[in-house]
């Protein structure tokens, strides 16, 4: 019997060891390959970016690496060990298991790949065998085939670039480079991890396991997770009930039509099932299933930055009439509503926005986004509407080309940035009414660096931004039938 079999408290108490280990050993560090080919050197560098406090580097060529010495063997390295990553090739892992059974570790994750993903019955063989050998000596094992570990609590990370900061978000992915993805797509938009974990064939620690540890992880709000295969069908509709049934849980299935079938299958050797039945088991429990990392990442900020709307009535603020009208389009396309407003907040929006061509129905198209305190009036009174449950905000920093053609407005973009944000702050606690920003895409490397400055005065302050208004609107409408669905 495995740790992982014998109980959820035996279970959160192994892998809370495994995520929070003392010292760790990376076998098959070189420096003949250049940058990040080198996998083993890039865990290295990952590690010592991050200040991890003991990491070994383990390969029999080097007497150094980096400033630290090299060891030829786990074996040789003083004093405890607790997690080995391995990026040998698969011919000398089993003596690399003997090594760390000889050493007594807490846990291996496997870098090394071509095992029961390549198809071949003989590596399938030695998978089973050498995971086997480990688990029946007590050891966990991430993977084969995986990325492994960014805890940021621990100064864990499998990529250069990872945030140092700890975050409310957990994430389990069967791909590395989804992870990886991920990590990075969701980072520059305001959001920090838990846990982020990479776990490839799952041939010991899966994703039943983890979604269960992430359900009572204390540092863990929300629940992420990219999905190509489970092991145990039953096991994994228990889990999932489990974390649902506590926090929000977003889920990218991977392998949806019968090209990603076939990919799944040679990529972690998962056997992908039905769709329709992986929709309804999201139903039972209450999940968000999403199609992609890119609307993974923003359910998570929504989760993470916004309080879940009463109901579907949005009111939609801007500049520009016309992407209005289209903002109206894509939130009724959502299965939202932009409702007219009521006319006695019609008329207090007429008195504070009395210029030509502002339309105070909603949406409300206005040039009050240039003044305050005149934009902290237009949201607060949206807000107050008995008929709007969430404000959607446009704006944007590609106006002309730079700071120029700003000034000719009236703007200055530092204080605009900063006005814009006090605005929706005080707004937001007079009414309670969230608010979402749509920040469009900018259009010049100037207006790109404002756009990105903006971004992160906004989620700083509590806002979750989107690129595009289908993306807002489609993200509402989801996180509302997931509220919704919680009531039930």
């Amino acid at each position: 019997m495995t740790t992982a079999e014998t109980g959820t408290g035996t279970t959160a108490s192994s892998l809370n060891d495994i995520f929070h280990p003392r010292s760790v050993a990376i076998a098959g560090v070189s420096t003949q390959q250049p940058g990040f080919a080198g996998v083993g050197m890039g865990f290295l560098l990952s590690l010592m970016e991050l200040r991890f406090p003991a990491v070994y580097p383990v390969n029999p060529k080097y007497q150094e690496i980096e400033g630290l010495r090299c060891y030829a063997s786990v074996l040789d390295i003083d004093g405890p060990v607790d997690h080995v990553i391995s990026s040998v090739p698969a011919r000398i892992v089993p003596q690399l298991v003997e090594d760390c059974i000889a050493k007594g570790v807490r846990s291996v994750h496997f870098f090394t790949a071509g095992f029961r993903e390549t198809g071949d019955d003989e590596m399938a063989d030695l998978e089973t065998q050498v995971v086997g050998r480990l688990t029946g000596s007590g050891i966990r094992v991430f993977g084969p085939n995986c990325m492994g570990l960014y805890v940021p609590e621990s100064k864990l990370a499998f990529m250069p670039g990872f945030p140092a900061e700890v975050g409310p978000v957990g994430f389990i992915s069967q791909s590395g480079g989804n992870a990886g993805e991920m990590v990075y797509t969701a980072a520059v938009r305001g959001i920090r991890f838990s846990k982020a974990v990479s776990y490839g064939n799952a041939s010991d620690i899966d994703e039943s396991e983890l979604l269960s540890y992430l359900a009572a992880d204390p540092q863990t709000d929300v629940i992420c997770a990219y999905i190509e295969g489970v092991k145990d069908g039953r096991r994994f509709f228990e889990a999932m009930g489990e974390a649902a049934g506590v926090k929000p849980v977003v889920v990218l299935k991977g392998g949806r039509t019968a090209s990603g079938t076939r990919a799944v299958m040679s990529h972690t050797a998962s056997l992908a099932g039905s769709l329709e039945v992986f929709d309804s088991l999201c139903r039972q429990v209450n999940a968000v299933r999403v199609n992609s990392v890119e609307e993974m990442a923003d359910l998570a900020i929504a989760f993470r930055y916004m309080r879940a709307p009463d109901g579907p009535g949005v009111g939609v603020v801007g500049g520009g009439g016309g992407f209005s009208v289209f903002a109206a389009d894509e939130i009724d396309d959502a299965g939202l509503q932009c409702p007219v407003l009521p006319e006695q907040t019609q008329k207090a929006l007429g008195e504070i926005n009395p210029v030509a061509g502002t339309c105070v129905r909603n949406p409300v198209d206005t040039i009050a986004i240039f003044e305050s305190p005149k934009l902290e009036q237009t949201l607060r009174l949206i807000g107050e509407a008995e008929n709007i449950d969430v404000i959607l905000y446009h704006t944007s920093f590609s106006w002309g080309r730079g700071r120029r053609s700003m000034a000719m407005l009236g703007a200055d973009p530092v204080h605009y940035m900063q006005m814009q944000v006090q605005q929706m702050v005080k707004a937001r606690e007079a009414s309670g009414t969230p608010i979402v920003v749509v920040l469009r895409p900018p259009l010049d490397v100037e207006s790109m660096e404002r756009t990105a400055a903006f971004q992160e005065k906004c989620w700083q302050a509590g806002f979750p931004v989107f690129p595009t208004i289908p993306r807002a609107a489609n993200t509402i409408a989801k996180v509302l039938r997931w509220a919704r669905g919680r009531s039930v």
